[in-house]
């Protein structure tokens, strides 16, 4: 059974998320949330998270899927958003957008299709990665959505390798 909205897709990813944070913060709490209805402000805000993001009255944005890692001294998130179609130029602007401006420490976007034309000629022919930054020392990955596995392509991740 495929998919028949993107709404279907968040419970199979926040699962996976959880997962995959636990297995890379071992020994630190995590929780994931489908946040697609909320400005990620009164998100934060409701679950009194908003006193370690200065800013957070900027995040006037909905993540799909958020990641909350909480460590001794900070609050890191971890954003997911997830496309039932291709991924065009304008999804990748539209989370780069995002992660801009919250600084998430992973930003990661999902198909279930893969990419469109323009924007795997992008990536794998004119190895434009720079679009992906967001910070000095962070940027995006994108990758296809295997339903079947519930897991992402490990072959399909740009840029190549671990997701984090």
């Amino acid at each position: 059974m495929n998919y028949r909205n993107e709404t279907q897709m968040y419970p199979d990813v926040e699962k996976w998320m959880k997962k995959r944070l636990e297995a890379k913060y071992r020994r630190l709490p995590i929780d994931v949330y489908d946040t697609h209805t909320k400005y990620l402000s009164d998100f934060l805000e409701e679950k009194g998270l908003h006193v370690h993001f200065p800013d957070y009255p900027s995040y006037e944005i909905k993540v799909d899927v958020l990641g909350v890692i909480q460590g001794r001294d900070n609050i890191e998130l971890a954003f997911v958003e997830c496309k039932l179609n291709r991924i065009t130029l304008r999804d990748v602007s539209q989370l780069l957008g995002y992660s801009k401006v919250a600084q998430p420490v992973h930003s990661i976007l999902l198909s279930a299709r893969g990419l469109n034309t323009s924007v795997t000629y992008l990536f794998d022919t004119f190895r434009r990665y720079d679009v992906l930054r967001y910070n000095d020392n962070k940027r995006m990955r994108i990758g296809a959505w295997n339903k079947t596995r519930l897991d992402i392509d490990p072959t399909s991740i740009i840029p190549r390798g671990e997701l984090f």
